[in-house]
């Protein structure tokens, strides 16, 4: 089978590493995979056809949108599987004149969810993600799968604790919310990433004096490392379409504790989650997770089998092939 991929921005997060993996798993399982995006990607992907298109620009520039066309058209590809809403936007109206069996994922909550209707089956990375569906005939849930790691080798829990919380330092990943909550928290946090709320955080971490507990070590790629030697993750987001740290952290044997966002619903436990945006609740989610951390690393022992049958790059391209045989004439 030939797809043909479209992804559009030239942001660096969650659906670009996506759409990057999944193309390269699926060549790796013997499909023929053509990606339309930003140049910036093309180092990125192996044996995968890679057709530079810029659609950072806007979704309603007419001669972007005829060059999308051209360049769809040209790949002769089989099945189109579009990423997200901007591309979904762009492409969408087009979909009448390609003549193509689509798919769309929707990566997150949307309050419009008219441009995803045309295609023929709508993937969803959350079931969260599929109730924004009232006809869910063509809407199938593939969660987010990453890499299996070689080995995973934990290390012996020191105290205080070592916690982690991993993303781009925007308002959605809700980590002013994570510093406010680690006041009084007898345990040390590592927050992992860059991005345009740096500043405001470490100004906060100095106002509320936790510049002793809290360290915000930038971007790395080092993560399975840092995940190695974390007692746990705490995930504090407003807003997630999956998140993949839920997945990397598990596969690592790293208990998981989270706000209710995306996925996580559908693979931690109840007393594991709290509310969004509220810092007290948030607050005693940590506290008892520090109190009773061996009780935290029992109950997380069914949730690690869990996610090396759900959570794996392979699990996911395997679901996402699933879709593409249910409209594909191949």
């Amino acid at each position: 089978m030939h797809i043909c991929m479209v992804m559009a921005g030239d942001e660096e997060g969650g659906l670009e590493k996506h759409v990057v993996e999944l193309a390269n798993a699926l060549v790796r399982a013997g499909q023929k995979v053509t990606l339309i995006a930003h140049q910036k990607y093309a180092t990125r992907v192996h044996g995968v056809i890679f057709k530079a298109v810029d659609l950072s620009k806007s979704r309603n520039n007419p001669i972007l949108l005829w060059q999308l066309y051209k360049t769809i058209k040209s790949t002769q590809a089989d099945l189109l599987h579009v990423q997200a809403s901007k591309a979904a936007a762009m492409v969408s109206p087009l979909l009448a004149w390609l003549n193509i069996p689509s798919v769309v994922t929707v990566h997150g909550l949307k309050k419009n969810t008219k441009v995803f209707k045309k295609f023929d089956r709508i993937i969803s990375v959350s079931q969260n993600v599929a109730q924004l569906f009232t006809d869910t005939t063509r809407v199938r849930v593939v969660l987010n799968g990453v890499q299996q790691p070689e080995k995973v080798t934990r290390l012996a829990v020191q105290q205080p604790l070592q916690a982690i919380a991993i993303g781009r330092l925007v308002s959605v990943k809700g980590f002013d919310v994570l510093i406010e909550a680690w006041q009084g928290i007898n345990a040390q946090l590592w927050i992992v990433g860059e991005g345009p709320e740096r500043e405001a955080l470490e100004q906060q971490i100095h106002r509320l004096n936790l510049t002793k507990t809290v360290q915000l070590l930038g971007q790395r790629d080092d993560i399975n490392a840092l995940l190695q030697q974390a007692s746990f993750l705490v995930i504090s987001s407003r807003k997630e379409g999956g998140p993949y740290t839920l997945a990397e952290a598990l596969l690592m044997h790293c208990p998981v504790i989270s706000t209710e966002v995306g996925m996580v619903a559908q693979i931690l436990p109840e007393r594991l989650i709290c509310p969004v945006d509220d810092v007290l609740a948030l607050r005693q989610l940590i506290q008892q997770s520090v109190a009773n951390y061996p009780d935290l690393q029992q109950c997380s022992q069914p949730l690690y089998r869990l996610a090396q049958d759900q959570l794996t790059l392979e699990a996911m391209t395997a679901n996402t092939l699933k879709v593409y045989r249910e409209i594909s004439n191949d």
